[in-house]
C-alpha cells in the first residue's frame, strides 16, 4: 500500500487496479471512500472500488464494436454485454510504480495488442497527487501504436458520513442532459433534457436509495482541455466533495448492488445496498456503437489525457 500525505489529506493507493483504497480528511478517522487494507478484498466484494476501470469503462452493447470499420469482440461479463473492460479489465491488473514522493505517485500499465479484445499496444499511466489545502488530483494518460478506443474512469465509492447509507447525502451535478437507458442499463441513443426528470441535479437534492440509480449525466459534448466543475456531494455532517474533470460524462451509481461480505473495510465502514455512491467521470457509455455520441477513438501515436480533481472541505 502506498501512503500519500499532506497537512489536510492522507491517501492510500493500491497498485492493483491503480486503486484509491482510502482517503482521510484532517483529523477524521473515517475514510471518505470505501476501501480496505486487504488486497484480496479487491478481488471479491470490492471489485471496481476505487480502481481505474477500462480500457473502455461502462458498458459496450453485446461486447462488440467497430474501429475503422473492423469488428472487435470484447469479453462479455454482464449478460451479453461488456462492463468496464471485461473480467480482465484494468481493475484486475497489478500496475507498476514508476515514481513516488510523499505527496504523489505515478503508476503505469501496458496492454498488449488484442488484450481486452482491442487493438494496439497501449501504455496507460495514472498519477495521484495531493496539494494544499485539501485537493486530490488524478491525471491519466494513454497512448497506442494502433488506432484503438479508450474510455477510462475512476471508480471510487464516496460516503462522507458515518451513516449506513447515503440517503442523507445531497448531490449537485452540472448537467442539463442525461442518457436514458434500457433494461440492461445501456443508453438507448437518446440524449434527453434533465428538466422534469429523475436526473435533474442542477440544484442539490437527495440521492435516490429506494431503487437502482445508474445513469450517465452529460457534462459536455467532448473531452475538455482543462477540468471544469462537474459535481458536488454534500454529507449530512457538512463534509463536502467537489469534483472537476475534463471528461464529458459523469456516471452516477447509488451503490444499490453493494452487498455485505467477508471483506475487512476501514474502521466504521460496512458494505450494503446504498452504502456509498460512485461518481465516475468518463466518456459517454457505448460510444463506439452510438455515432452521435462523443467519440472515444484514440488514433495511433496520439495521447489520451484525462484530469479529475477532488476537493474536500
Amino acid at each position: 500500500m502506498i501512503a500519500l500525505k499532506t497537512d489536510k489529506l492522507t491517501a492510500h493507493v493500491l497498485p492493483l487496479g491503480a486503486t484509491l483504497a482510502g482517503l482521510w480528511y484532517a483529523e477524521d478517522q473515517d475514510s471518505l471512500v470505501l476501501g480496505s487494507t486487504d488486497t484480496a478484498a479487491y478481488r471479491s466484494e470490492l471489485t471496481y472500488c476505487g480502481a481505474i476501470v477500462g480500457p473502455v469503462a461502462n458498458r459496450i452493447r453485446n461486447a462488440r464494436l467497430k474501429i475503422n470499420g473492423h469488428p472487435w469482440i470484447m469479453t462479455a461479463n454482464e449478460g451479453p454485454h461488456c462492463l468496464h473492460g471485461g473480467p480482465d479489465g484494468l481493475h484486475t491488473r497489478p500496475w507498476q510504480i514508476d515514481a513516488q514522493t510523499e505527496t504523489a505517485v505515478t503508476l503505469s500499465l501496458v496492454l498488449a495488442h488484442g488484450d481486452c479484445g482491442l487493438p494496439g499496444r497501449r501504455r496507460i499511466t495514472a498519477q495521484y497527487s495531493l496539494s494544499a489545502p485539501s485537493t486530490l488530483s488524478l491525471q491519466i494518460t494513454a497512448t497506442s501504436d494502433q488506432d484503438t478506443v479508450m474510455n477510462l474512469a475512476h471508480h471510487p465509492y464516496w460516503s462522507l458520513d458515518k451513516d449506513a447509507t447515503v440517503a442523507r447525502h445531497a448531490l449537485e451535478v452540472q448537467a442539463t442532459r442525461y442518457l436514458p437507458i434500457d433494461g440492461d442499463t445501456l443508453p438507448t441513443g437518446e440524449v434527453a433534457p434533465v428538466d422534469g426528470s429523475d436526473y435533474d441535479f442542477r440544484t442539490p437534492r437527495r440521492i435516490p436509495t429506494d431503487r437502482i440509480f445508474d445513469a450517465c449525466l452529460c457534462l459536455a459534448d467532448a473531452r475538455r482541455s482543462v477540468p471544469m466543475p462537474a459535481a458536488r456531494l454534500i454529507g449530512a455532517s457538512g463534509r463536502q466533495l467537489e469534483i472537476e474533470t475534463t471528461e464529458p460524462g459523469l456516471q452516477v451509481y447509488n451503490g444499490a448492488g453493494l452487498r455485505a461480505g467477508q471483506a475487512r473495510l476501514h474502521p466504521g465502514q460496512a458494505l450494503g445496498p446504498y452504502a456509498a455512491v460512485a461518481l465516475e467521470p468518463q466518456g459517454w457509455p457505448d460510444a463506439p456503437n452510438k455515432p452521435d455520441f462523443p467519440s472515444i477513438l484514440l488514433p495511433a501515436q496520439s495521447v489520451y489525457e484525462q484530469t479529475t480533481i477532488y476537493r474536500i472541505s
